[in-house]
């Protein structure tokens, strides 16, 4: 529903999904779950947000107080929206706070709240990582400097992100196909998509899945966007018609 809604918001929590994987992994992490669902959860509340709101923050444009103010609430809305489901009050409480970057302190390192810290770290150094890769720094520096900016935060963190790997591997192919050839096995959009109009449609990085599939047949059907889009695949994705074979 968030990318339906906000593509700008839901493509971000994508990556940062992909970058918390491979650190909770790294760091061999209890209730690696927890943390994963954080961050794909983590820009549920942008859905109070105007999609050109969430570009110009995510471009580094400037917008009204007013709508910063209300950007800045959107950890808050996605807690409250949260919250009172059973198992997810921790990941409410870490995407509450995905904006603090205080370090876990004393004995609270080995408790429940020590992992709830961990959590609302990792969206913040991940989160951080996303925004310094954005503007062009390589993933290395970029880990670097976040090392340098949050020396209470555990190391690894950013070890693991200096480690990980960003380009495409070399059994991608990026390729362009029509929406017809679309199949929800290894493709992502190389772009970003938008419509005609200049609306962003689906964020750049978004995997290709059934419902999104469909929505882009909807939308080609009306004449809102073109017939062709351009995608990384995976050689060894399942085939389907042409765009894999």
């Amino acid at each position: 529903m968030l990318g339906l809604v906000n593509p700008a918001a839901f493509g971000r929590a994508l990556r940062v999904r992909r970058y918390m994987h491979y650190v909770v992994t790294h760091m061999v992490l209890k209730n690696p779950w927890r943390f994963e669902v954080a961050a794909m959860m983590s820009q549920l509340g942008c859905v109070t947000l105007h999609p050109e709101t969430v570009e110009a923050v995510q471009a580094g444009r400037p917008i009204s107080p007013g709508e910063q103010a209300r950007f800045d609430s959107h950890p808050s809305v996605a807690h409250d929206l949260l919250a009172k489901i059973p198992r997810l009050e921790p990941i409410a409480w870490m995407i509450a706070h995905q904006n603090d970057s205080g370090p876990i302190e004393g004995d609270t390192a080995d408790s429940e709240m020590g992992d709830l810290r961990l959590g609302a770290n990792l969206l913040h150094a991940t989160f951080a990582f996303d925004d310094l890769v954005g503007k062009g720094l390589s993933k290395t520096d970029a880990a670097n400097q976040l090392l340098q900016e949050h020396k209470g935060f555990d190391r690894r963190i950013f070890y693991a992100l200096r480690e990980m790997k960003l380009d495409r591997e070399d059994s991608d192919v990026v390729r362009t196909c029509n929406i017809d050839e679309l199949a929800p096995f290894g493709m992502v959009l190389e772009h970003e998509l938008r419509t005609k109009a200049g609306v962003l449609l689906v964020a750049k990085g978004q995997e290709v899945t059934s419902a999104l599939i469909l929505r882009l047949k909807s939308f080609e059907e009306y004449g809102t966007i073109g017939p062709t889009v351009t995608v990384v695949a995976t050689v060894t994705a399942k085939p389907a018609t042409a765009a894999t074979a």
